[in-house]
């Protein structure tokens, strides 16, 4: 589960990234080179071969806390350790764009964006379903391995809402943080 929430943040935070970044640049390398992706990239592949090769480290304090951490997370329901981990990233992801930004400020905006994701979640989950049929049926008449298909369903299925949630507040938060300070309050209040 730790090593799920951690690639669909990762994913999200680059593609949010690429779609953020000054047009008049290079998007995928300028964020690829950044130092904050790089020391990222280092924390998700440590985490991977941590969960895949189960490396249980005794010992340490330090460590013995972060293994007691990471067990009685793993024992939270899946989906709200995703919602928090998503919340608390996007917190300090939207926090390096606006040094000023408000918790309260913050939670107001993750709370809109989630009321509109709930409304349409249904109806987007079946739209997308529709459109796996599809994909599924291609790959069944190509004779091509439908277990392929298998991580994007759930991915998309389970992190999907979260990482629009995720783009949307970062989108408005970059918004306000380049737009004039007198607009900020109707920004949030969208």
């Amino acid at each position: 589960m730790l090593s799920e929430v951690v690639n669909a943040l990762f994913v999200t935070y680059l593609a949010t990234e690429i779609q953020l970044t000054d047009p008049n640049t290079d998007r995928v390398q300028a964020v690829l080179q950044s130092k904050l992706t790089q020391a990222l990239t280092i924390v998700v592949v440590v985490v991977n071969f941590s969960v895949r090769l189960h490396i249980h480290v005794s010992g340490s304090v330090f460590l013995s806390a972060a293994n007691s951490a990471v067990s009685f997370a793993s024992h939270a329901p899946k989906v709200l350790f995703a919602a928090v981990a998503y919340v608390v990233a996007l917190y300090f992801d939207c926090k390096r764009s606006k040094k000023d930004l408000a918790v309260g400020d913050f939670l107001k905006s993750v709370g809109t964006q989630f009321c509109r994701i709930a409304l349409v979640y249904p109806f987007l989950a079946v739209m997308i379903s529709f459109v796996f049929l599809f994909i599924i049926s291609a790959f069944e008449a190509l004779h091509l391995p439908e277990e392929v298909l298998n991580m994007p369903i759930y991915y998309g299925t389970l992190y999907g809402p979260f990482s629009w949630i995720y783009y949307m507040v970062k989108k408005r938060i970059v918004e306000i943080s380049s737009s004039l300070p007198s607009t900020m309050t109707a920004y949030y209040a969208r």
